[in-house]
């Protein structure tokens, strides 16, 4: 077997906390994957991306949560444990701390869902022109 440097190992670590950050993942599970001890893991992942693992996974959550916040009506509830956290009260917390603002404040400052959601122009047209049917026997008749 041939040796793979520790930056190849904590990559793969971090591509799975990006891949796979919605699900229940702890320090340990990074490890595993990364093939390290969890202190080894964990001072190595900090030396190398400048923050430990639990923040990193924090971080992406709290990333993708405010994605969903900008960009659809779901609720703040929904959006928690869609990202993969755990209680409101905590991702409140987190999420004001990190962008300054609550949840809900963050999402007043961007319109609402619905007008961001486009339909194609293809999809208007097709939906939009009259259907043509066949007339039936009893159709000719009136």
């Amino acid at each position: 077997m041939a040796y793979v440097p520790t930056a190849r190992h904590l990559l793969r670590a971090r591509d799975l906390a990006d891949a796979r950050y919605h699900e229940p993942l702890s320090v340990e599970d990074l490890a595993r994957a990364a093939g390290l001890s969890r202190a080894h893991f964990s001072r190595a992942f900090r030396d190398a991306f400048g923050e430990p693992p639990h923040a990193y996974l924090l971080t992406r959550r709290l990333e993708r949560a405010a994605a969903l916040l900008r960009s659809t009506d779901r609720s703040v509830a929904e959006i928690c444990f869609a990202v993969g956290l755990q209680s409101v009260g905590s991702f409140t917390s987190s999420f004001t701390r990190t962008y300054g603002v609550s949840p809900e404040t963050y999402r007043q400052q961007f319109p609402p869902a619905a007008l961001w959601a486009r339909i194609p122009s293809c999809v208007v047209r097709a939906y939009a022109r009259p259907q043509r049917r066949p007339l039936r026997p009893a159709d000719a008749a009136s």
